[in-house]
């Protein structure tokens, strides 16, 4: 967050708490309808109030504006980690790694669904993976392949030694409906009888 953020910020949070103090005072009657229609009476009369209310209004406009569209640009920036070869610098799209681990969890047939988080930090990479698992397994052994799985593809795609924290969460296990499926699959094979091909001799 640089100063002119903070500076913004600052600046609408003490618009809100004034705004914010005036409705109590008009709730309580400290303030009377009167009074705020004598200001604004005055505010109308005197040619210099008109201006700087006209320019508080407009620096609003303009604080906000800047504000949006730096906002704007922060929320698309493409978020990557970079690292530097001999040959100049590489940048990774965390969107990569996170399709990647994505699809490398997924080939475990304990998985049902799969989601992945990377977020850099300063020192380390922090991966949340969110799973549906689509049967009754070993979950801290799953947990614990599933992390080690995806910190050595990491380790090995990128080639850091940043240390990373991975963190599983079980968000639903789809146990009954892999029984379905099984038994669905058995009736099936029961209901499709084998075709009886007719005896037709042995042939020389």
């Amino acid at each position: 967050m640089n100063l002119f953020t903070r500076v913004a910020i600052l600046f609408y949070v003490t618009i809100i708490l004034f705004l914010g103090c005036f409705a109590i005072l008009y709730v309580f009657n400290v303030v009377s309808y009167k009074d705020i229609v004598d200001l604004l009476y005055i505010t109308y009369l005197d040619a210099n109030l008109r201006v700087a209310v006209g320019c508080i209004a407009a620096g609003l406009l303009f604080i906000n504006f800047i504000l949006y569209r730096q906002l704007d640009v922060n929320a698309h920036k493409e978020k990557v980690i970079a690292f530097d070869n001999p040959s100049g610098r590489v940048s990774v799209a965390l969107v990569a790694l996170e399709d990647l681990i994505r699809r490398t969890i997924s080939r475990f047939p304990e998985v049902k669904e799969s989601k992945v988080d990377i977020r850099a930090l300063k020192r380390a990479l922090s991966v949340k993976i969110r799973l549906v698992l689509c049967s009754e397994v070993n979950i801290p052994e799953l947990t614990s392949i599933v992390q080690e799985t995806a910190k050595r593809k990491i380790q090995d795609i990128i080639g850091l030694d940043e240390s990373l924290n991975i963190s599983v969460y079980i968000s639903k296990i789809l146990g009954d409906v892999v029984k379905d499926k099984k038994s669905g699959k058995k009736e099936d094979s029961e209901e499709r009888p084998g075709v009886q091909v007719p005896f037709q001799g042995y042939r020389a």
